[in-house]
């Protein structure tokens, strides 16, 4: 049997919902990452007052249940010092590691990009209604590095007066095996967009993950969770 016609199936028996309601959909919520411990996921449209142009967020009279979630990291670089356009949103790449050939190097001491390693050694907390559905998820449950990474070296020369010593090297586009890289697994769990719902990820102690004044470079944490919108059912 196919897997989403099963999955809405055990939906319909366990929570109550017309199978043809289901409809395969995706929620998602950025944070930008600074110098602090703990961070909030806002999926909730009435939570945010001005979402990112990435972000997809429950609507008010709409419910959702969650199959799959994960946590990515974005870096996005602004050609305007202190502001990001729609654009340079839209081509920020998601990350299910720190790649060094994107991120700088860690520097605990001060800030740095590299930092956001930090992310994988905390927790995510998920609690609904004041209820803890998920009291302490290990953000390492998300990190992948891709088997097949690219990396491409660059030169001293041009295409015209060739040189064969090699100045360094540009990011290339590494793997992502399948739809579901870096996503876990999710009991059916429902959700809609008037509940008290709290989404925090928690590093137990502070790190500044940004760069230096002037800020040119933003690190933001990408919170997508996976499975199946029901439209109007509160209205």
């Amino acid at each position: 049997m196919n897997s989403v016609v099963a999955e809405k199936k055990f939906i319909q028996e366990r929570l109550g919902i017309p199978y043809e309601n289901l409809s395969q959909s995706y929620l998602r919520a950025e944070t930008l990452l600074s110098n602090l411990s703990t961070y909030n996921f806002y999926v909730q449209r009435g939570q945010v007052a001005n979402p990112l142009v990435t972000e997809q967020l429950l609507e008010l009279n709409d419910q959702f249940v969650i199959t799959h979630f994960r946590v990515a990291l974005r870096n996005i670089t602004s050609n305007t010092s202190g502001t990001i356009t729609a654009n340079e949103q839209l081509d920020g790449k998601q990350y299910m590691f720190p790649d060094p050939s994107v991120f700088a190097a860690p520097n605990a001491g001060g800030t740095s990009t590299g930092n956001a390693q930090a992310l994988y050694n905390g927790n995510l907390a998920f609690i609904i209604d004041r209820k803890q559905f998920l009291p302490a998820f290990p953000m390492n449950a998300f990190y992948r590095v891709p088997t097949a990474q690219s990396t491409n070296l660059t030169t001293a020369g041009t295409t015209g007066t060739p040189a064969a010593t090699f100045t360094g090297n540009t990011g290339g586009v590494n793997g992502y095996d399948n739809g579901l890289f870096g996503f876990y697994v999710s009991e059916p769990t429902l959700i809609d967009g008037r509940q008290t719902l709290d989404i925090t990820t928690n590093l137990g102690s502070s790190i500044s993950i940004l760069t230096a004044t002037p800020t040119t470079t933003w690190v933001y944490a990408t919170l997508e969770l996976r499975g199946y919108l029901v439209v109007n059912s509160k209205s």
